[in-house]
Formats: C-alpha cells, structure tokens, sequence
C-alpha cells in the first residue's frame, strides 16, 4: 500500500488555463510543495516564477512546450526548450506535431523528439512527449508511442488537458507498445480526477504519472481513504 507521501509523487500539479494570473501560479507552486507532489506544471511564460516559488521545497517547476497545439516550426519548439532547460525545468511536456503524425511525416516527428531528448537530457531534465490522442487512431498512437519509446523519451503523455480524455483503450494501446524505461502520463478533460479512477490507472492501467489541478485534494482524499481502511 502506497504511503500518501508515495501517492503524491504520482503527480504533477498542473495549471495551464490561458487566463492564468501569477497570483494563481504562486497558489498553485504552495499546494505543491505542502503536498511534495512530482512537479508544478506551467506555460513557459511563468516557469521563472514557478522556480522562485519552488526554490527549497524538492518540488521542481515542469514547463508545457508549444502547447497545446503542437503545430509551430520546429525552431520555435527547440528555442522554448533550451529556454526552459537553462532556466532549471527539472522536466518539459512537448506536443507532438499531431498532423505531421496524421500525414505520416514520420521524420518529422521524428527529429522533433529526438532533439526534445537531446536538449533535455543532458540537463537531468525529465522529457514528456504529449500525443493528443484524442485526434488519434489507434495505429497512430501505437507508432508515436514506438517513436517515443526508440528516441528514450521519459514519459508518453495521452493529452493536453484541452481536448478530449483519453479512453482506457487508448492507455492500453500505449502501455502495449511501451520499451526501454519509457512511462505513461495521463492527463486530460476534465481536469478533476476521481481518486477511484486514479487508483485504476496506477494499479491496473500501466500510468506511473497524472497531470491534474486537484493533486492535493486527491492526496487528501487518499490520506481519509488509508485513515477508513485502518479503522
């Protein structure tokens, strides 16, 4: 049985609505490290407050890389990462260019993943290629996962929060093509997980990561759900 301290590093804290304020970063980075959760997960634009906020609680900033559409030119995505690495990002969640995915421009996404792992790895920096699976078919996710997986990518995450959830069908077909020390992240809509669903997906699912705005009150939850059982 996990510790609630074990629970919680199976999360990053994520906030990535657009109209985000500072405010609301500064919020987010304090849960974070009252509940020693893996990350706080932010546009790059407030990754430098993200660091300050974090700096001496073991929390480190996480930063979303052209996101959430994935679609910019490659150059845009490379320059966002060595900004976020030189800042100190203990990890980066890039999109993949989903309709260079859907064209089977498989260089392409190819060498956008390997420079992803390139720039980060070198800095211990943590590399999270999101699919949006939800605009996938099942083969497709099966081959980004293979590409992935081949390039040493440290998670393959199902979605970025702003369109569809991913189905259990969807995880499966991820955790199936799985290699090397490549993870699952699950992130998705809607935002809020269930601690029931969450407890599926780390115990029977293959997902060692969830991306979530409720990582703390999940944690809570699963503090009261130890707390029933010892009863």
């Amino acid at each position: 049985m996990r510790t609630p301290a074990q629970f919680a590093k199976h999360f990053d804290l994520a906030w990535l609505a657009q109209n985000a304020v500072a405010s609301e970063i500064v919020a987010a980075c304090k849960t974070a490290a009252k509940y020693q959760v893996n990350s706080v997960n932010v546009n790059s634009c407030w990754a430098e407050l993200a660091k300050k906020e974090l700096e001496g609680t073991g929390v480190g900033p996480s930063a979303v890389i052209a996101f959430p559409y994935g679609a910019c030119i490659s150059k845009v995505k490379y320059l966002e990462l060595e900004e976020m690495v030189n800042l100190g990002c203990t990890a980066c969640d890039m999109v993949i260019n989903i309709g260079a995915l859907k064209d089977k421009n498989y260089d392409l996404v190819t060498a956008e993943t390997k420079k992803f792992v390139e720039i980060c790895k070198p800095a211990n920096c943590d590399t999270k290629l999101i699919f949006e699976v939800g605009f996938l078919t099942d083969e497709e996710i099966a081959t980004m996962t293979k590409i992935a997986c081949e390039q040493g990518v440290t998670y393959v995450k199902t979605a970025t929060g702003s369109q569809a959830f991913p189905t259990m069908q969807q995880v499966e077909i991820m955790r199936a093509n799985l290699s090397g020390d490549t993870k699952i992240k699950v992130s998705g809509v809607p935002r809020t997980f269930t601690l029931p669903a969450a407890l599926f997906m780390l115990d029977h699912m293959g997902v060692s990561l969830m991306g979530t705005r409720s990582a703390g009150k999940l944690v809570d939850e699963y503090t009261k759900y130890l707390g029933e059982l010892s009863k």
